[in-house]
């Protein structure tokens, strides 16, 4: 009896693990969601500041990294956040086996495809 109770507490308490099935809060397919919507929807504005926000976020922390680790970004100067949400949102489109994986991942993914990175390029 006592290892009957042992064997369902143990399972019970697999069933509460959480799974690791994406990497980020966010998947591609959300994020492609959000910065896709219909305009005349009445969340259009919402997932469109929500697609901005996010891709912005994105690209200041892959930035950020390559600044961590004594490189410079690979983005020009005068890209406009409109111009990131654009390359983001086709790498999306193109990519639609892709999607179910981080959106994060993804739109490094769509930055270092539309402006790649020399090896080695320093600050």
């Amino acid at each position: 009896m006592m290892v009957r109770v042992a064997c369902l507490a143990g399972i019970a308490a697999l069933a509460l693990w959480p799974a690791g099935a994406n990497a980020g809060f966010y998947s591609g397919n959300d994020l492609y969601d959000s910065c896709t919507v219909e305009r005349g929807r009445p969340e259009f504005f919402e997932k469109t500041y929500e697609c901005v926000g996010y891709v912005a976020g994105a690209v200041d922390a892959f930035n950020t990294t390559r600044e961590a680790n004594g490189l410079k970004s690979c983005i020009p100067s005068r890209v406009t956040v409109a111009k990131l949400q654009d390359v983001a949102v086709a790498y999306l489109r193109d990519h639609p086996a892709e999607r179910k994986k981080s959106a994060s991942n993804l739109v490094f993914s769509a930055i270092r495809e539309a402006w790649p990175c020399g090896k080695g390029k320093k600050k």
